[in-house]
């Protein structure tokens, strides 16, 4: 039994070949290459949504096990559903669902079957033409072909979960059991028809949430499709995985309009941390971006890499003929890491209080280094030793009223002994170096440290 398309001529073009170009169209020279099992991407009609989708799509690994978790905006229900047709219908041709699979979910989880609450649901039939044009293209290159040929003869088959009254933790245990042999696609757009800033705003702190893996700060208006979103989410965290910003935008962007307006985003599951890919992709940049905002007043970064427009802390250090020339930085992240890395470029250069301002001729000779920090983790300790036996090899912030210090990772290398390096920042902070009470507060972090051989 097929499902044929609803949306076709509508939400995306009915044409095979125009859809086709369409789609094509929106394909990215991707400067991250890398590949995962899951993505979330978008899923509004794709004139608007569709460059946010594609980038999303080329970071999706092929397998021939894909779900597409979606969120149901017409049918009420508790629980999961899964259907009974045998094929989806696009104008690209049909797409099989893996009815086997579905069997066994069924047998699982707590679900109903249904093929009625998928007839006039868009949240997973706009997503199947991305996939055909990725995964079965009617319009390949020469080296393309060349690439997919292995891939000759192997084929994808869906498994489509519409998303109803149920627990974020159906969807993560739904994605761990079937992980191994599966990639996953969730469907969800983020905020609806608020003004054009307001829907950047909570965009903006929805990413945040989704980036730091802060479950509990999820509230329903942020995203149609949260559900999908936070089972995601929460299986990352149970996997020491991260989510890395692809793309994030609005309609607006597209129509011009601004009083109503629908938020689009997409990021791709990684086992590296984002601190890891950008030291792995991006360090020349950084520093390129810290240089440049130091000798030009009015500097602005184009081409920001969206991995470098999460939120985020740093410490910017400079050094002259080996020695400390600048040093300031942010132990929390209050703006995009890309921002705060221009920011203490500038203040460690022209308004850290220890040194006067960086000259011209000196920023010639000046070597950059750049701290990006982990988030911030309460010590809990019962004494002194306690609290030494915990800080190494880590950055430590310690406060006490109005007294407070930190010392990034790098700061070992100076400080090799931890009571020496305790006492030392005790009296960075106007402690004495004996100094400990109960209200003593410690925290620790970790940092990825960027630099260019001289």
């Amino acid at each position: 039994m097929n499902k044929k398309p609803v949306f076709a001529g509508s939400f995306y073009p009915e044409k095979a070949e125009e859809l086709t170009n369409l789609l094509e169209s929106y394909k990215q020279d991707l400067k991250l290459s890398s590949k995962s099992k899951a993505v979330i991407v978008p899923h509004a009609g794709v004139y608007y949504s569709g460059h946010a989708a594609m980038a999303g799509f080329q970071h999706l690994e092929f397998n021939e096990n894909i779900f597409i978790i979606a969120p149901s905006h017409h049918e009420s229900f508790n629980n999961i559903a899964l259907p009974e047709y045998t094929y989806f219908d696009t104008p690209l041709g049909s797409v099989e669902v893996n009815n086997r699979l579905i069997k066994d979910i069924a047998e699982k989880f707590p679900c109903m079957i249904s093929n009625e609450v998928f007839d006039n649901e868009h949240s997973i039939e706009v997503q199947l033409p991305f996939l055909q044009t990725l995964f079965n293209p009617h319009i390949q290159s020469a080296i393309d072909f060349v690439k997919e040929i292995k891939k000759i003869g192997r084929k994808f088959r869906i498994i489509p979960v519409l998303v109803g009254n149920c627990n974020y933790k159906l969807i993560s245990d739904l994605i761990s059991a079937y992980w191994e042999n599966s990639s996953f696609v969730i469907s969800s757009d983020l905020s609806h028809f608020y003004p054009k800033q307001e829907c950047r705003q909570i965009d903006t702190y929805t990413a945040t949430i989704i980036e730091t893996g802060k479950l509990d700060f999820f509230q329903q208006p942020q995203a149609c499709g949260l559900t999908g979103i936070k089972g995601l989410v929460d299986f990352a965290n149970n996997n020491d995985c991260s989510l890395i910003r692809i793309m994030m935008y609005n309609s607006g962007d597209i129509s011009g309009e601004t009083d109503r307006v629908v938020g689009y985003g997409s990021w791709y599951l990684s086992t590296e941390n984002r601190d890891e890919i950008i030291e792995k992709n991006y360090s020349n940049y950084v520093l390129d971006i810290a240089k440049s905002a130091i000798s030009q007043e009015d500097f602005i970064p184009h081409d920001i890499p969206p991995v470098l427009t999460q939120y985020g802390a740093s410490f910017v250090t400079l050094k002259l003929n080996g020695q400390l020339r600048g040093c300031i930085g942010s132990v929390y992240p209050t703006k995009p890491l890309i921002l705060d890395i221009i920011d203490n470029a500038r203040n460690a250069a022209f308004q850290d209080p220890r040194f006067e301002p960086l000259t011209s001729e000196e920023l010639e000779k000046i070597e950059i280094s750049i701290s990006i920090l982990s988030s911030i983790e309460r010590i809990n300790f019962r004494d002194e030793r306690d609290l030494l036996s915990k800080i190494y090899p880590h950055g430590i912030i310690i406060a006490e009223r109005d007294k407070r210090a930190v010392y990034l990772p790098i700061v070992w290398e100076q400080l090799p002994e931890r009571e020496i390096f305790l006492n030392s920042l005790k009296e960075k902070a106007g402690l004495s170096a004996n100094y400990f009470s109960r209200t003593l507060e410690a925290y620790k972090f970790d940092a990825t440290y960027i630099s260019r051989p001289l």
